[in-house]
């Protein structure tokens, strides 16, 4: 009897066990489902948030990469962890996976200069804005560095040519005062000197009223060329023998081609073009006298007219001393000679009367001795698209 009472309660208590047990599983697997449900919520949103977080880095990106001025982004250790495109563009030549470099790698390149910072990338030198700002975290703690590059060398160029042409325009106004009072006793001077030729014609002095008309030519052509600059003078358009006005120009050279011991051979074609006599005449003049000063020894002169399509091509090749690499560019600016006594105005007088009618002059080097200035000719007078690097041209 007492072990009949006694199984029962094992298994009555085995009951209540199995039924607390079931209870406590079926609390356990809803606080699993719950957890479950929580824990694919919360999935979501950080999968929301890494979503949103890439479009915000993207969008960061896209911001940086448009900004026009380079930007270069510093961590707490001075290196660059990341660039803009326009940094890249600014570094590539010089410096290669800009990015993970310490800034002061970088910094080498920038100097202070008189007029303010430069920055030099592979030989190349830029006037630059340099800006630094400090980037904090929210208790205000320095994270890092934002360094802004932004080029001004074409602001800077800009200056320079405006001081530059302020000057000019000074000098051009002092020159056209100093021209006026020279030319009156100059023609004097000329008028006197070709009476004194004739008188002295056929004697042994004969020579020496060449070397003062000499003189006289080239003192009233420098005054011609300072008189032009200062003026800007514009052409007065008109049918004109380019032939004619070689000749003429080669005329009135002719006493200092005599003493300079040059020949001038001419091979010329009956062209005509729309232009002004007077000036084109000055043209010539002034490269004709740039080759005759570059051959003090003497030597020959050629003047060379071709035609090919709608051009006119005057090549005047000359056995002087040519032109050095590092001058031929500069030779057509203001105030650039490499004569003592030249006053660096007579081939950019040229170069200026020559765009006035549409053409352009180009130097070169020959290739045995001497120098070729070919001065291209639109046969009409209009703005047309030709090759400025003297291809045209029948340089030695």
């Amino acid at each position: 009897m007492d072990k009949t009472v006694k199984l029962n309660e094992a298994f009555h208590s085995f009951t209540q066990a199995s039924k607390s047990l079931e209870l406590y599983y079926a609390r356990l697997g809803e606080k699993v489902q719950y957890l479950t449900q929580e824990l694919e919520k919360k999935n979501a949103q950080l999968n929301e948030a890494v979503s949103q977080l890439g479009e915000s880095e993207d969008f960061l990106q896209a911001i940086l990469q448009s900004i026009g001025e380079a930007m270069i982004v510093l961590d707490q250790d001075e290196k660059i962890t990341m660039i803009n495109r326009a940094a890249e563009d600014l570094f590539s030549p010089g410096f290669h996976e800009v990015k993970g470099m310490n800034f002061s790698e970088l910094s080498t390149a920038f100097e202070e200069g008189k007029s303010g910072t430069v920055l030099t990338v592979h030989s190349k030198r830029y006037d630059i804005i340099l800006s630094r700002s400090a980037v904090h975290d929210p208790d205000g703690a320095v994270r890092g560095h934002v360094i802004l590059i932004k080029d001004i060398t074409n602001i800077k160029e800009i200056e320079r040519r405006q001081e530059r042409n302020s000057r000019l325009i000074a000098m051009g106004e002092m020159a056209a005062k100093i021209v006026h009072e020279i030319r009156s006793p100059l023609c004097s001077m000329e008028l006197f000197s070709s009476m004194l030729a004739k008188d002295l014609e056929g004697t042994p002095h004969a020579e020496m009223s060449k070397g003062i008309s000499t003189g006289i030519q080239s003192l009233n052509n420098i005054l011609t060329n300072m008189l032009l600059f200062a003026r800007n003078q514009k052409p007065t358009f008109r049918s004109v023998s380019l032939a004619a006005v070689i000749d003429e120009s080669i005329k009135m050279l002719t006493p200092l081609t005599e003493i300079r011991k040059v020949s001038i051979t001419r091979s010329l074609t009956d062209e005509t073009i729309s232009g002004d006599a007077e000036l084109l005449k000055q043209v010539f003049m002034n490269i004709l006298m740039n080759a005759l000063q570059a051959m003090p020894d003497g030597g020959s002169l050629e003047v060379v007219m071709t035609s090919r399509e709608e051009f006119i091509i005057v090549s005047v090749i000359d056995e002087g001393e040519g032109i050095s690499p590092e001058n031929i560019e500069k030779i057509f600016d203001p105030f650039f000679s490499t004569k003592d006594k030249g006053t660096g105005l007579g081939l950019t007088i040229a170069h200026k009367i020559m765009e006035c009618h549409e053409g352009f002059i180009k130097a070169f080097v020959n290739d045995d001795k001497g120098s070729t200035f070919c001065l291209t000719f639109p046969v009409i007078s209009r703005k047309l698209n030709i090759n400025k690097e003297g291809a045209l041209c029948m340089n030695k």
